[in-house]
């Protein structure tokens, strides 16, 4: 390693151009890297999606969700197996492990799923994709008076001219009805003509076809044969012939059937704005960037499409991924700056200026040429990427000032600047090396957790550990070449170098005093006292330990991270109308208003507070749950939800969570009619409790979620306690009846006229433009809308008559679950709850559960089990894995140290420096009032990696005087004093550079303080505790030492005299 130090060093055209490759690539890749609010991720999951229309979840449980759970059982590399069970479709969910293969584990689900031969003949054919990391980047919302079909075909315009500009590649169009052509019969014409439904689907599958019919070889040419009967539109299928006689003439759908051509029979509407509305989901896809997909959608927008719409229409992006990427960028750049200025600043006041400037400028090229590396790995622009800079800002410059001071040092000696910087560089290559390497090996466990959650967060240990690579190399390649340059024995002579010249002697007078004086009485007494010393640590530590333990400090496992889209989310008594649950949604949405309206200052209208109202009848907008982790919502009439757009944090003066508990307790008087949740979080881990229940019967089921949201409800704090366990949709059985037998009716044919004229029988489906179109034969909504429509239906029997549904069929009305959700092939219900985190953390409301009511509920239901998921789950799996990777990375860590020490017992004195950056961390967080949370932990095993390296440099260079004979413990002594300096320069700039962050009050960067807070205090605190304890450690482990050969001596002595 000395050789390349020197020739670099020695040939500055290599030196300038890896710093001219540094900048400039990173510069270029700077520009090609993506954009994004947050990381967007691939998911090791795998979905198999079975519609099977018309059919209820039991039967789809039955007849889909089972075969496939059977079958997928022996995929390899499944972690868990998730499904779910609605109304005309089966889903079922496969996570794999990080780890696994994909690609292959995609083939093998598909090749499995092709095997099972007893799925029902009506169902289609299954869909088998890895769930997709897509981002969405903007929702444009089409709304107007305008028929459906018309804001439709606008919504597929704008898609088509979208997808035509450069920067967009992805559209959706949601939020609208598919198009049906339904064909209705009265049960009176049926029997005028003589026409069952099935002849009319019959005529009508006949009479629509194409088909080749082969080729005829002429002398000249080649001329194909085919016979067209493409039907697509109303008139088209009026015109088809159902039957022909002589006696009766020829009859045509039109004389007995009315042919509608329009949408989809399907409980759910839209509104925006109070307009009805149709939505495109705007993606970004690959190398695409937010900014430019955004700004070429509003170009479009305002310059091309707004002209030539009408007035009622309105187009306008409803949801902007800009706007918050914008905001939390610039955000973090301003913090970035104001951090690397701070930091600046304290080396020009600690160090030479052109030593602070190089130091400095150092920054600027490893930062730079992150992006190298970034663009390589995929890595984009993000929240969290741009937080992993403004740590690594405080970080980084550690390797570089022990390598310059050193060099410094060794010029101040006489030492020519070429030599200086030769040998001065080398001197500390090794253990700048390991101290760098230790750093990186406690950021890599963060690299490595579980789950949605390891990858949202992976990028800021990823930023943080390309940067301190890259700073290692510009420290030793780059760094002493440009300080070989430097003649520290004749100063400039310029005015700022003479003003900052005065300002350094005067702080490094300052700071040699205190060197001299306090501090070297501090560690006299720390080295001769050395017990006293570990024990009031350790003292400190177990306070420390039991601050957290008592609950002084709050915890709550994942931050809220500010967003500006408030969502409250309706479910009603299952069976409930569409139009009740409206006139609900409607009051909800009137409730959100009048609060908005209370919170609007003089200088701000509602209007200029609320730039949005979106609102779902029959359907549910997903709030806050993991990214990517998105289920199956399928439309019912008794769900709702409307969604109120804030303006943005900076353009008002609360934060949405403070408008989300406002509007919570607005709809209070609602709870009574309607299960109720209101959520703000941009991303959140689901909810803070969140229990699964499952049991053996029915009863025993009721009971336990009973008894739990009982106990739930009585603890302080927990509020919004709801499940998804319904009691069931009403629902009619057919069975059939012996006597059915004698009309030559079977359990087939009885259920298949039920089904045409209830629900439909689909005749065929054409492809229309972009469009596949369903047909359907049924009767008129006017005959299928009563109870007594169904027992009053006529059965068609062999010959042709008709007779009662009863005289063939028993009906009974059961109750069937509009929902079935399974884990593990086992049924469950899930309990959710919130909680006040001013109250009760999650954590806490979890242990009550655990200790006091679950085992209560199962002494009182034997056969009841209790699972936990959402916030709770995350936390179990991510605190073992990061327990397990960070005992991994103490030992690495261990190794690495042990290396350059020759030793075991000197890594164990540097290493138990480590748990004291957890004292500075709980302090910070006391200081500032913060809750403890994964980010926090985060900071604090980032931390382990700084805080040794002070450590390092203690014990490197009492080693090395000791080499020179000094005695053991005044070697401590002078080791803490020579390099009290280039630690408490690291701890400064660390604490700087994450300082402006710490104090910053936008609402967008509160999630991310606890992280800074752990970081910059841990550093601050845990040094000044390392400073006294390493030489503490020490001379105990000397004299442990010097005990151990004085005991050994004795006893060597004693043998000799025995064998005398």
């Amino acid at each position: 390693m000395n050789g390349i130090i020197e020739w670099f060093a020695r040939h500055p055209v290599a030196s300038n151009l890896l710093m001219g490759f540094m900048l400039i690539g990173g510069l270029i890749s700077m520009s090609n890297t993506s954009q994004e609010a947050f990381p967007e991720f691939t998911l090791e999951i795998i979905q198999v999606e079975v519609p099977y229309v018309g059919a209820s979840p039991d039967e789809i449980e039955k007849s889909i969700i089972q075969p496939l759970e059977q079958q997928l059982n022996g995929v390899e590399g499944v972690k868990e197996v998730t499904a779910t069970a609605a109304e005309g479709v089966g889903v079922v969910k496969l996570e794999f492990s990080r780890t696994a293969d994909i690609g292959r584990a995609l083939n093998d689900v598909k090749s499995e799923v092709d095997r099972i031969t007893v799925f029902p003949d009506d169902a289609e054919e299954p869909i088998v994709s890895q769930v997709s990391g897509k981002t969405r980047v903007a929702e444009i919302a089409i709304s107007g008076a305008l028929p459906e079909a018309a804001l439709k075909e606008l919504a597929y315009r704008i898609k088509d001219d979208l997808v035509l500009e450069d920067n967009i590649s992805l559209i959706e169009v949601k939020r609208a009805r598919d198009y049906e052509i339904s064909i209705e019969v009265s049960r009176d014409n049926l029997r005028a003509y003589d026409v069952s439904l099935a002849d009319l689907s019959n005529a009508i599958r006949l009479e629509s076809l194409e088909l080749p019919g082969g080729d005829i070889d002429t002398a000249k040419e080649n001329i194909l044969i085919r016979t067209v009967g493409r039907n697509l539109t109303r008139q088209d299928f009026e015109e088809i012939i159902v039957r022909s006689s002589p006696s009766d003439g020829v009859i045509r759908v039109r004389d007995i059937a009315r042919v509608v051509d329009g949408f989809q029979e399907r409980d759910q509407f839209a509104l925006f704005n109070g307009q009805p509305a149709v939505f495109l989901d705007v993606f970004r896809v690959g190398d695409e960037r937010v900014l430019d997909v955004i700004e070429s959608a509003e170009t479009y927008i305002e310059q091309s499409l707004k002209p030539s719409l009408p007035e009622s229409v309105n187009v306008v992006i409803w949801r902007n991924d800009a706007v918050e990427l914008d905001q939390r960028i610039d955000l973090l750049v301003k913090n970035a700056i104001i951090g690397i200025l701070l930091v600046a600043l304290a080396l020009t006041l600690f160090l030479d200026l052109r030593l602070a400037f190089w130091v400095s400028a150092g920054i600027g090229v490893s930062f730079t040429a992150a992006f190298i590396p970034m663009s390589l790995l995929g890595l984009s622009i993000n929240s969290l990427s741009m937080f992993g800079f403004i740590l690594a800002i405080g970080i980084v410059v550690d390797d570089a000032i022990v390598t310059g001071e050193n060099i410094f040092a060794e010029a101040e000696r006489g030492t020519p600047p070429m030599e200086a910087a030769v040998k001065g560089a080398s001197r500390v290559a090794a253990p700048v090396i390991f101290a760098v390497s230790t750093t990186v090996a406690a950021f890599v466990p963060l690299l490595l957790l579980p789950g949605i959650l390891g990858k949202f967060l992976t990028d800021i240990p990823a930023v943080v550990i390309i940067i301190l690579g890259l700073s290692l190399i510009e420290s030793l390649l780059i760094l002493p070449h440009h300080l070989s340059h430097i003649n520290v024995q004749e100063p400039p002579r310029n005015f700022v170098f003479q003003f900052f010249a005065k300002a350094r002697d005067k702080v490094d007078g300052a700071l040699k005093r205190f060197i001299e004086g306090p501090l070297e009485r501090i560690l006299d007494f720390t080295t001769k006292h050395w017990f006293v010393t570990i024990t009031g640590a350790v003292t400190v530590l177990v306070l420390t330990i039991g601050i957290l333990a008592n609950g002084y400090i709050k915890f709550s496992f994942f931050p809220q991270i500010e967003g500006n889209y408030v969502t409250a989310s309706v479910e009603m008594t299952e069976g409930t109308s569409l139009q009740r649950t409206a006139q609900l949604i409607a009051e909800v949405e009137q409730a959100g208003v009048e609060v908005a309206r209370s919170m609007a200052t003089d200088k701000q209208t509602v209007d200029e507070l609320m730039l949005g109202q979106l609102v779902l009848v029959g359907t549910q907008e997903e709030a806050g749950g993991p990214p990517g982790s998105g289920g199956l919502n399928a439309p019912k009439s008794n769900q709702g939800s409307v969604v109120i757009q804030l303006a943005s944090p900076e353009d008002r003066d609360f934060s949405s969570s403070e408008f989300e508990a406002k509007w919570r307790k607005a709809l209070a008087p609602f709870k009574s009619q309607a299960k109720i949740s209101v959520a703000s979080n941009l991303v959140s881990l689901g909810a803070s409790v969140q229990v699964e229940v499952s049991a053996d019967t029915d009863s025993s089921l009721r009971e336990a979620i009973s008894q739990t949201e009982a106990g739930l409800n009585s603890i302080n704090g927990v509020f919004d306690v709801r499940n998804d366990f319904d009691a069931g949709k009403r629902e009619f059985k057919i069975e059939l009846k012996d006597e059915a037998r004698r009309y030559g009716l079977s359990l087939q044919s009885l259920a298949l006229q039920v089904r045409g004229a209830f629900f439909g029988d689909e005749a065929l489906r054409v492809q229309r433009g972009r469009d596949e179109v369903r047909v359907y034969v049924r009767l008129p909504k006017t005959e299928r809308s009563h109870i007594s429509d169904l027992f009053d239906y006529r059965i068609q029997t062999s010959t042709g008559e008709f007779i009662p549904l009863s005289q063939v069929a028993n009906v009974t009305e059961t109750l069937s679950p509009s929902t079935i959700n399974r884990r593990n092939g086992r049924r469950l219900i899930t309990i959710t709850a919130d909680v006040d985190n001013a109250v009760i953390s999650g954590q806490q409301a979890n242990a009550v559960l655990t200790e006091a009511i679950l085992p209560e509920i199962e002494k009182s239901v034997p056969d009841v089990r209790f699972d936990f998921g959402g916030e709770a789950r995350e936390m179990g799996d991510v605190g073992s894995v990061l327990g397990r990777n960070f005992t991994l990375a103490l030992l690495a860590i261990f190794i690495l140290l042990a290396i350059p020490f020759r030793s075991y017992s000197q890594p164990i004195v540097v290493m138990l420096a480590i748990p004291f950056g957890l004292v500075g961390a709980v302090l910070g967080h006391l200081v500032m009032d913060l809750y403890m949370g994964l980010l926090s932990i985060f900071g604090i095993v980032g931390l382990a990696g700084v805080v040794i390296n002070g450590a390092l440099v203690q014990v490197d260079f009492a080693n090395e005087l000791r080499a020179q004979g000094v005695d053991s413990r005044q070697a401590w002594i002078e080791a803490g004093k020579s390099r009290f300096r280039p630690i408490f320069l690291t701890a400064l700039t660390t604490f700087l550079g994450v300082g402006p962050l710490m104090l910053e009050q936008s609402v967008q960067a509160q999630f991310l303080i606890p992280m800074a807070a752990s970081i910059a205090f841990g550093v601050l605190i845990g040094t000044f505790i390392q400073m006294l304890l390493v030489p503490a450690l020490g001379s105990m482990l000397d004299r442990l030492t010097i005990a151990r050969e004085q005991r050994r001596t004795r006893s060597n002595e004693t043998e000799l005299q025995g064998q005398v």
